[in-house]
């Protein structure tokens, strides 16, 4: 049986194993106490699990005494500008992301949009062992509210429409072709809206909200063949794919071609900062691409641990205006701190608009790297002693310990990280060829198994 994922932003399980309505309910009322009054909004994405766990989350939370307002099937950031539009104290966004649908997960914001730092998730975790929730008595049990004309919906579009770095209008004469796959989860229900309203003729596939997922839900090359394919035999000039529940945006170019999760959030970090000046966040696994894009504007790169709670808290600690997770996930805090999929498409099409050449074009102007990823189980194998055996002969100077050990060299980079749920560490490395990049992996991962 697979062990329940717990992290401070919330829990993730395979439903009916370790994903149950008893850790449902205590993890609900736990979230409940942590948060000041007011309501919760609560959203999920299309998996077959999500309307009954949808249910007994706004039940418990008005066993609590609070106002639950359902905003049905939604994208993690919809559920983020929902908090913004209803005032709420918080919400929960029922989703795994990209794992298999079998999976499912609660995520947890507060009253600001982000999710749970670690302080709070510390203090979560302590009222879940204290085991003392506070449940509300007959009559002070909360209401349940459905939002059935899709106002959070429209929100999100809306704020995404006045965003002071595109223009409406030059990108909706320029009525460009784009091929979509929401791998059928809860991108399907809002980005053909947000692109038929910048002027886009939208071409679907995978795009009915029924949480069948038709292939990986990760947004990465082996799993977009059909998106691929589709493009190769049609007349589009790009084509956009995203996650489960919408917050990662991966491009494929006209000719049919993945362009790579980091060049998302390089081409909106590029169109941003030719407005703004400002520095930038990002995650000590993403690109350097990003990083050499926002050296030409002068900007300074903080790089944080991964997760997106990292990114965000700097980029508002910073008042940074652009940032993000190179996995696709743009940051742009004055819609809402946190990554967002259809932030990603709008700054992407102004960005194809400005440039006025095709996307493929485009990323030729970009600094070209490639990252690999891979990992390695460590089972039995004392991981610590092997690190220090690979890094006693590296300067300090190339050293970062951010998260994991990454080892920076003159245009490449490798990082090694200890998984904190099972016996594998990760291994990512990023140069200017596939071949360098996989040749690093490579020789990293044989120091990990070597004797």
């Amino acid at each position: 049986m697979s062990k329940l994922m717990v992290s401070v932003a919330g829990i993730r399980g395979i439903v009916g194993e370790t994903f149950t309505p008893d850790v449902i309910v205590r993890y609900v009322s736990a979230y409940s106490r942590l948060l000041k009054g007011g309501p919760v909004v609560v959203g999920r994405d299309t998996r077959p699990s999500g309307r009954a766990i949808s249910d007994l989350v706004c039940s418990v939370l008005n066993m609590c005494g609070r106002n639950a307002i359902d905003i049905n099937i939604a994208t993690t950031p919809t559920v983020a500008m929902a908090i913004e539009y209803y005032g709420a104290a918080g919400g929960i966004a029922i989703t795994a992301s990209h794992n298999p649908s079998e999976w499912n997960a609660l995520k947890f914001m507060d009253e600001k949009t982000l999710f749970l730092n670690e302080h709070q998730g510390e203090k979560l975790h302590y009222l879940l062992t204290e085991n003392r929730f506070l449940f509300a008595p007959h009559d002070g049990i909360g209401s349940y509210i459905f939002d059935e004309n899709g106002q959070s919906k429209k929100y999100h579009i809306r704020r995404v429409l006045d965003i002071p770095y595109i223009n409406k209008s030059d990108i909706r004469k320029r009525a460009f072709k784009v091929a979509i796959d929401c791998v059928n989860g809860a991108g399907s229900v809002i980005l053909p809206e947000l692109l038929l309203d910048l002027g886009c003729s939208v071409t679907k596939i995978n795009s009915e909200p029924n949480g069948i997922f038709p292939h990986g839900a990760e947004p990465l090359p082996e799993n977009l063949t059909g998106i691929c394919d589709l493009i190769k035999s049609g007349n589009f000039d790009i084509g956009m794919v995203v996650d489960p529940d919408s917050d990662r945006l991966a491009l494929i170019d006209e000719n049919g071609v993945p362009m790579g999760e980091e060049y998302t959030l390089a081409m909106a970090v590029d169109l941003v900062l030719s407005k703004k000046s400002s520095d930038i966040a990002i995650n000590v696994s993403s690109s350097l691409a990003t990083e050499e894009v926002a050296a030409r504007y002068g900007a300074k790169t903080y790089r944080t641990k991964v997760g997106e709670i990292n990114v965000s808290t700097i980029m508002l600690e910073k008042e940074l205006v652009i940032g993000g997770e190179g996995n696709g996930g743009i940051i742009l805090p004055e819609i809402h701190p946190g990554r967002d999929a259809l932030v990603g498409a709008a700054l992407i099409l102004q960005y194809m608009t400005e440039k006025d050449r095709f996307i493929s074009d485009i990323k030729k102007d970009l600094p070209p790297y490639v990252i690999v990823k891979d990992k390695v189980s460590v089972e039995g194998i004392n991981f610590d002693a092997k690190i220090n055996q690979i890094t006693k002969n590296v300067p300090e100077s190339e050293l970062d310990l951010t998260d994991g050990v990454k080892i920076n060299g003159s245009g490449f980079w490798v990082q090694l990280r200890k998984s904190n749920t099972e016996p594998i560490v990760r291994i990512f490395a990023e140069s200017a060829t596939e071949d360098e990049a996989l040749s690093l992996v490579k020789k990293y991962k044989e120091m990990i198994i070597g004797s």
